[in-house]
């Protein structure tokens, strides 16, 4: 266990507790409560634990980054954080709306040098659905977040939450489109129900197939780690990498405290506070080894022991199975349950067809959420 806990690489952190915008699919804002800010003293702590266990990437969200202490962003430490993690030797990225992007280059253009690359979320390429879902006016912003990225030379991605609603072929069309005209890659995270009505978005099986074939279709794949996605498209996989490649910082609570869970969608799976505690012991915690244990033994799940997928798909994504099995029985959950996109039942010919994928040279192209969560990065042809 000790090996694949010091095998951890890619984290992200959620900075702070407020965010102006209401996204009906946000995975944070029922665990982010206000009654306590970062200090620099605690940033200083929290890097120094990730230098500790040599830590090779960063990624900063949850909320929008630029309120790192309440609503207004002149109290942000933004910059700091930024700066820190960078003189520490860490790669540094972070996920914006856009607002926070636009507001570094207009205050803190220095900044901007240190990023390695910024992910841009759209819910949707279409500007009404966008700012209706972000219920806020967002869609220029994003536009002008991609504009500064390629003004400046840094690596961009549009990232969606696949959802129900969003993931026609049309919507994926256009999506690439977008992504093609502003040298961008495409990042997709099919949705993880935080909470109850996050059930409602969530996309059946077949639609999620289909996103992905027709993504896959028009892109090149740079990152698979979406175990079922990889494992039918024979992309290297070997499981969700929560835990064991990656885990998340999550926002100081009122209390002082800074939990870490192995997925950012595991707010049950919280443990520890990296302010008093070393991040080698909360690595090595229970919640973790049950991550880890989860992708190592997938043959303890029902139905995989016996899938022809079992050594690249290791039983999926663990935070979907955990969660749509959680709110599909009145709370209760188990974590060794299969995903519930498993393609073993389905018969063949429902499959759509996922053959020969072209994939990039990887090695030259540093992301952030590369091997963090379970993701699709892809490249537009």
């Amino acid at each position: 266990m000790q090996e694949e806990s010091l095998s951890i690489e890619n984290i992200g952190w959620t900075l702070g507790n407020d965010c102006p915008y209401r996204c009906h699919h946000c995975y944070s804002t029922i665990v982010r409560n206000k009654g306590r800010d970062l200090t620099k003293e605690d940033i200083d702590r929290i890097v120094s634990q990730l230098v500790s266990i040599n830590i090779r990437t960063v990624n900063l969200g949850g909320n929008e980054p630029i309120f790192t202490n309440g609503p207004n962003p002149k109290n942000t430490l933004l910059p700091y954080i930024i700066r820190s993690i960078y003189d520490a030797g860490i790669i540094v990225g972070l996920t914006t709306a856009g607002v926070t992007l636009t507001h570094l280059e207009k205050v803190y253009p220095e900044t901007l040098s240190f990023l390695n690359d910024i992910d841009i979320s759209l819910d949707s390429p279409f500007p009404d659905e966008h700012n209706k879902n972000r219920g806020a006016i967002l869609y220029n912003h994003a536009l002008k977040a991609l504009e500064i990225c390629n003004d400046y030379g840094i690596n961009h991605t549009i990232v969606m939450c696949g959802m129900k609603w969003n993931l026609s072929e049309r919507h994926i069309d256009e999506l690439v489109r977008v992504a093609k005209k502003n040298n961008a890659f495409v990042r997709i995270n099919f949705i993880k129900p935080t909470e109850q009505s996050h059930i409602n978005d969530l996309p059946d099986v077949m639609t999620y197939l289909k996103a992905a074939q027709r993504l896959l279709s028009k892109c090149e794949a740079v990152e698979m780690s979406e175990p079922i996605i990889s494992s039918i498209s024979n992309f290297p996989s070997h499981g969700c990498p929560c835990g064991t490649k990656s885990f998340r910082i999550h926002s100081i609570t009122p209390d002082g405290k800074v939990p870490v869970s192995p997925c950012v969608y595991a707010h049950d799976y919280k443990v520890g506070d990296l302010l008093k505690d070393e991040l080698q012991d909360i690595i090595r915690s229970i919640p973790f080894q049950v991550f880890r244990n989860r992708r190592k033994r997938p043959y303890n799940i029902e139905k995989c022991n016996d899938c022809n997928y079992i050594e690249s798909c290791r039983g999926g994504c663990t935070s979907r199975a955990y969660l749509v099995n959680k709110f599909s029985n009145g709370g209760e959950s188990d974590i060794n349950v299969p995903d519930p996109y498993c393609i073993k039942d389905l018969d063949n010919n429902m499959l759509p067809e996922f053959v020969k994928i072209d994939q990039l040279d990887q090695k030259d192209i540093i992301l952030v959420h590369r091997d963090y969560l379970c993701t699709l990065i892809l490249k537009p042809k």
